[in-house]
């Protein structure tokens, strides 16, 4: 019972520590605010589904965005599909009429980026991680994370 009880411990710590850092990395790969949130939802319950076969010793920050990335690109794919005629139509999306006119201007400069310019933008100038860190979760080097990231600096300065 005590080894349960501290692995939703340590569940509960992971999600108030790392929410806000799932959710943007979500953010940058989506660029849509309702998707980022149900991949950092879906990330979040496939780490309760694994939760005793994790070991909680280790840092579980870098095992959410791998997560998290690989759902996006289920996502993405899936997309891709729906709109090659591989798949049923769905209803189109909604957009929220109230967000701010700063998240637009936000949204419309990010829109420019590739998934992965966004994913390494958000996690090494916003998130702090390193290149190095930054390239395990996204699996590349840190040398094309550098140019991806250079890439998309350009890209924000004149959008």
């Amino acid at each position: 019972m005590a080894l349960a009880e501290s692995t939703e411990i340590a569940y509960e710590r992971a999600f108030e520590a790392h929410w806000p850092d799932v959710f943007r990395f979500a953010l940058a790969w989506t660029n849509d605010w309702g998707a980022a949130e149900d991949l950092a939802q879906d990330a979040y319950l496939r780490l309760w589904d694994h939760r005793d076969r994790l070991d909680w010793e280790r840092p579980v920050l870098p095992w959410l965005l791998t997560t998290t990335r690989r759902l996006a690109t289920d996502r993405f794919r899936g997309i891709r599909r729906r709109l090659s005629g591989g798949g049923r139509p769905t209803a189109s999306a909604t957009f929220d009429t109230d967000v701010s006119a700063r998240w637009l201007d936000v949204s419309a400069a990010m829109s420019h980026l590739s998934p992965l310019e966004r994913a390494a933008i958000v996690m090494t100038t916003i998130e702090g991680a390193t290149y190095d860190e930054a390239a395990v979760v996204l699996g590349t080097t840190a040398g094309a994370l550098r140019a991806a990231v250079s890439r998309a600096r350009t890209k924000l300065e004149t959008a």
